[in-house]
């Protein structure tokens, strides 16, 4: 069999080569447990989480038993004895599987930010539900948080060398990048800002300052953040570019 891979942006799919795979190995269960060991990488995760996780309301012996037949049937239908590794704790042995989430991981540490970007594609198991499983679900909103945050930081990397090699314009669309998944971070959206002026587009500085203080007040019922409200005056008075 072709290598397994195990997609998690933009929502969760197993695929074998190109071929994304349906049936037995897709149910929700068995696709979640791919996920937990996923992040939890070489460290693997503990048994006991992974039951709290999965089957927070069952009794031990059954979450044991639930546990037990989603590796055995996972085993099975993926044709991969040594698909899982360990026995307290598992963890998923790479030999056989891929994940965009490690390449994700990779590219941030060796600072290859364009790889990282392109690979986070959409939020972190985006539309994936595991019904009555509250502990995975708050799991999957911190992660949804934390690849949405790290991704930021590298648009917000990218932004930087384009803006030092004198490529403002492609400044500005990493930082646009960067602004649509942290909308409410006024720091993002200062740096937009300062982006369109770098191009002489006020207009769309105006717009996007104008924007940001909307949300804070509609989503987050807070006042404007006094930078922003400071710069919006300064754009109103300065000469037009």
């Amino acid at each position: 069999m072709d290598q397994l891979r195990l997609l998690t942006f933009g929502g969760l799919a197993l695929l074998v080569g190109d071929v994304t795979l349906t049936g037995p190995a897709t149910r929700r269960h068995r696709l979640a447990l791919l996920a937990l060991l996923a992040v939890a990488r070489e460290r693997g995760l503990n048994r006991d989480k992974i039951q709290a996780y999965l089957w927070p309301e069952s009794a031990v012996e059954r979450a044991r038993h639930g546990l037990n037949q989603l590796v055995y049937f996972q085993r099975r239908h993926l044709d991969g004895d040594g698909l899982f590794l360990g026995r307290k704790t598992l963890r998923l042995n790479r030999d056989l599987i891929s994940c965009d989430v490690w390449e994700f991981e990779d590219a941030l540490e060796a600072r290859s930010f364009e790889t990282a970007v392109g690979l986070h594609v959409s939020p972190f198991l985006d539309g994936f539900f595991l019904k009555g499983a509250p502990e995975f679900e708050r799991w999957a909103t911190a992660q949804r948080k934390e690849r949405a945050a790290q991704c930021a930081v590298a648009l917000g990397e990218l932004a930087a060398r384009a803006a030092s090699k004198g490529d403002e314009r492609q400044a500005v669309e990493w930082w646009r990048r960067a602004a649509d998944l942290n909308p409410f971070d006024t720091d993002t959206v200062l740096r937009l800002v300062n982006a369109w002026v770098a191009v002489g587009d006020r207009a769309s500085a105006m717009r996007c300052a104008q924007q940001h203080e909307a949300a804070l007040r509609a989503e987050l019922d807070l006042p404007p953040d006094p930078r922003v409200t400071r710069l919006m005056k300064e754009l109103r008075t300065a000469a037009p570019a």
